[in-house]
């Protein structure tokens, strides 16, 4: 295969092999360094004949790496699954854009998703050079914020690690919570498991905290503002899921532990969505606050609830204040 071809047919599988890799199995470092798929998996892709080394198919799994190695997988644009990828923009000064990120969309190239990331979209959207400041889980909607300049994006991450943006999210979760105003203060781990990033309380954590109110309860489920006020991995669903109340749809770290197995298995198949209650995990970057990097002026961005989480809150009786929805 030629290399002006691989760009668009093919993904590349990681940087070429460095001394550390050499030797080992390719199934083995395959399954370790992208856990999307299993080792069985792989095994599988490559007894198929999709994975690449140098540019030729890879004999077997047991084959050894070689200093240099480039590996790739065949990934041609109809494999992707169909996400939506209509990004529409909220606010722009020229330097800085919020955008609005559909739920679905994953922020980088991962797994089975390659061009329809945001990535991906957002140059379609913005214009060259535009980069996201900071992300948002696959399954969340709502406001992104993106720099045109890359010393622009570096002094508002410098921001965000100073805590100096203030977030908001809509949340709906499960049951009713006894107390209108609350906070959680625990700390919180990161694993690495097959298919999943899985943050969990620890003691051996970093510290995190977040703030809930309660905006409205319904039949079994409750519209929560949620202001996290440090930024660790999947910190509001973690913490809300410690108060008692998982996001409704949040198939890692809702009540019934056996939907988080089949995920791992199956991923976001439809039956483990039916499982969990609804498509996606029920959360919205809502809001946002920061003094303008190059202004010095105060932004304040609000982005309304998507409509899917406006047709939860209705079917659920959850009346929704003017402001965090569209009509």
């Amino acid at each position: 295969m030629k290399e002006s071809s691989w760009s668009e047919e093919t993904r590349r599988l990681g940087l070429p092999i460095d001394e550390q890799a050499v030797g080992r199995r390719l199934d083995e470092y395959l399954a370790g360094k992208f856990p999307f798929f299993s080792r069985a998996a792989w095994q599988r892709e490559i007894f198929n004949g999709v994975v690449l080394v140098n540019g030729n198919k890879a004999r077997k799994p047991s084959q050894r790496l070689q200093m240099g190695d480039e590996l790739r997988r065949l990934h041609p644009f109809e494999e992707e699954p169909e996400v939506d990828t209509n990004m529409r923009i909220l606010w722009c000064d020229g330097e800085l854009a919020a955008v609005v990120k559909p739920a679905g969309l994953p922020m980088h190239e991962a797994g089975y998703y390659r061009r329809r990331t945001v990535a991906g979209v957002l140059p379609e959207v913005l214009g060259a050079g535009w980069t996201p400041v900071h992300r948002l889980d696959r399954e969340t909607s709502g406001l992104l914020l993106c720099a045109r300049q890359p010393a622009i994006r570096a002094r508002l991450t410098d921001m965000w690690t100073h805590k100096q943006v203030r977030k908001t999210y809509l949340a709906v979760a499960s049951g009713h919570p006894e107390q209108d105003l609350w906070d959680v203060n625990l700390a919180i781990k990161s694993e690495r498991y097959e298919r999943t990033n899985r943050s969990e309380i620890s003691e051996q954590g970093d510290a995190a905290s977040t703030v809930f109110r309660v905006l409205g309860r319904g039949k079994t489920a409750s519209l929560l503002e949620a202001k996290p006020l440090t930024g660790r991995t999947n910190q509001i669903r973690v913490h809300v899921a410690a108060a008692g109340y998982p996001l409704i749809g949040d198939k890692v770290y809702g009540a019934d532990p056996s939907i988080l197995e089949l995920y791992r298995k199956e991923g976001n198949s439809a039956r483990v969505k039916e499982l969990a209650g609804f498509p996606r995990h029920a959360l919205h970057a809502w809001k946002l606050n920061l003094i303008h990097p190059l202004t010095g002026k105060d932004v304040q961005l609000e982005c309304p609830l998507s409509d899917d989480l406006v047709s939860l809150c209705h079917h659920e009786g959850i009346l929704i204040a003017g402001s965090s929805h569209n009509s």
